[in-house]
């Protein structure tokens, strides 16, 4: 006891800070550390899925629109979703997305939003999520290349 009377002082300030360590550290909203694992589907276009190949897609698919249209699109799959991108990490759409068995469908006019989204979920540890694209070819340079005639 005389120990504990010594250094409580001590012990009140590295008790706390350790209990916030453990929750932080076994908490369920952080990403997890295993990159390669999420970004090799990125690498390889696996990730990526067209809307002629949803089709064959087995299981339950869920389609999560980031836009406010979903017209044409909710035939490829039997559970649809209107979600704005910025609260898709809310509890009520990730535990949505989470709980999902089968393939998760992520859809917006511009692929640049659904695939900052797939990386998102990846990262928090979701599985089995597809870019619904109806261009697979999304890296196309638009524009033709000009050089500068000025020198």
């Amino acid at each position: 006891m005389e120990i504990m009377n010594r250094y409580k002082v001590i012990i009140a300030v590295v008790l706390p800070v350790l209990i916030l360590v453990l929750f932080r550290s076994f908490g369920t909203n952080h990403f997890k550390n295993d990159f390669r694992k999420w970004a090799e589907p990125s690498l390889t276009r696996t990730n990526i899925i067209t809307i002629e190949q949803a089709p064959s897609l087995t299981g339950n698919r869920l389609l999560i629109c980031l836009d406010t249209n979903v017209i044409g699109l909710t035939s490829l799959a039997q559970e649809s979703q209107n979600v704005p991108p910025d609260s898709i990490l809310t509890k009520k759409y990730f535990n949505i997305i989470r709980k999902h068995s089968g393939p998760v469908l992520l859809y917006s006019s511009g692929n640049d939003v659904s695939g900052r989204i797939w990386m998102v979920l990846s990262q928090m540890g979701c599985t089995n999520i597809y870019i619904l694209t109806s261009n697979t070819d999304n890296e196309v340079f638009k524009n033709k290349f000009r050089p500068d005639t000025l020198i």
